[in-house]
């Protein structure tokens, strides 16, 4: 049996607040009839999931892959994020980023052919 991430939810302390944030840095659309003032339904990805009212927490790890690593960190800092220092690995490039309210996520750009 192959198991593969099938929803995921990010735990922020501002749900309309993160809905900005990241409908900015993503391009998040949410469909407001799954959505309320403790859930926001991300209706524009392959993969369904959400923000949901949370203490953020340093339990879960999502990385969002993009082909700019420069310009996601970028604004990641004009969207009054914090991005950490741009990383090199195997598997490409990546930065441990905070956003507005606090909740860890990482940006990344894949390596060729990874």
């Amino acid at each position: 049996m192959t198991i593969e991430l099938g929803y995921f939810t990010i735990g922020v302390a501002d749900v309309a607040r993160a809905r900005k944030f990241y409908g900015a840095l993503f391009g998040w659309e949410f469909n407001p009839a799954a959505s309320n003032e403790q859930y926001a339904h991300v209706s524009n990805a392959k993969l369904p999931f959400g923000l949901y009212k949370a203490a953020p927490a340093d339990l879960s790890a999502f990385y969002f892959r993009g082909d700019d690593i420069d310009a996601m960190v970028a604004k990641v800092r004009a969207l009054g994020g914090k991005p950490g220092e741009i990383t090199k690995s195997d598997s490409g490039l990546m930065s441990l980023c905070v956003d507005d309210q606090g909740t860890k996520f990482s940006v990344w750009q894949p390596a060729a052919g990874f």
